[in-house]
């Protein structure tokens, strides 16, 4: 049964994507204010998040852009030097350990806080960023088309880029929490790069590797949580326009 679950983890993914998606689109479940765009509600944004990363992933281990099944994991070898899997320490329970607590368990919790504290809720968005870019830098090296690019270029960029950009500033989470959830990206990011080097040279276990990366996506949520104390939001100016009625804002 867990091998199984190695190797077709991510098409469960993409089962849970679906249903997201729905309830994302043809209810209003995963909103928190109706008096806006859902596309400017931060809770749902947060849920879009784990959506799009699910499909993200099926993108790296179901089906490729290329048609290639489970493609991310030999790419990822041939990246650091190794001749396809044969004798390449990242193994499939490694790659389980990386995807299912960042996507399946804190991006989820984070969705599920954003209710009460936005800055938390929309801390995928900069993981959505950073990966994209690994990918998207990918296509001007000699490994071109990496498995992942496609939904990189194609949903993680527009969300991102669309989330950091109308979810933080006056009266929403603060210009430097947003740079805070960068930061905890890019740090979650070194910490998976520090274990993929230390396994490649042998330096660290593969148990070591997954206990490691096992903690490593609480990063995404500490990090803005101590941002949004440290620099709440300021109210937003008395001249903003008031928010658009109900009425208008089915998104």
């Amino acid at each position: 049964m867990w091998d199984w679950f190695e190797h077709y983890w991510s098409s469960v993914g993409l089962g849970a994507a679906a249903v997201l998606l729905a309830l994302l689109f043809f209810t209003d479940l995963f909103r928190q204010n109706l008096a806006v765009s859902r596309w400017r509600d931060p809770v749902w944004l947060a849920w879009t998040m784990p959506a799009a990363y699910m499909l993200h992933n099926f993108e790296e281990y179901g089906i490729d852009a290329r048609g290639h099944a489970f493609a991310f994991p030999a790419s990822a070898c041939d990246t650091f030097g190794f001749d396809g899997v044969s004798g390449c320490p990242f193994t499939p329970a490694f790659f389980v350990s990386v995807n299912i607590p960042f996507i399946w368990i804190v991006m989820v919790a984070a969705a599920v806080l954003a209710r009460r504290h936005h800055a938390i809720g929309l801390a995928g968005a900069g993981l959505l960023l950073t990966n994209a870019l690994s990918h998207i830098t990918g296509l001007a090296t000699p490994m071109g088309y990496s498995p992942g690019t496609l939904t990189a270029g194609i949903i993680f960029i527009p969300l991102a880029a669309w989330t950091l950009a109308t979810c933080f500033g006056p009266g929403k989470p603060s210009y430097p929490t947003l740079a805070a959830n960068l930061l905890a990206s890019v740090l979650a990011q070194l910490v998976l790069l520090g274990m993929l080097a230390g396994l490649r040279n042998g330096a660290l276990s593969e148990a070591a590797a997954i206990t490691i990366q096992t903690f490593d996506p609480l990063l995404l949520l500490v990090i803005p949580w101590l941002a949004d104390r440290t620099w709440p939001s300021q109210p937003a100016p008395a001249h903003e326009a008031p928010a658009q009625s109900a009425a208008t804002a089915n998104g």
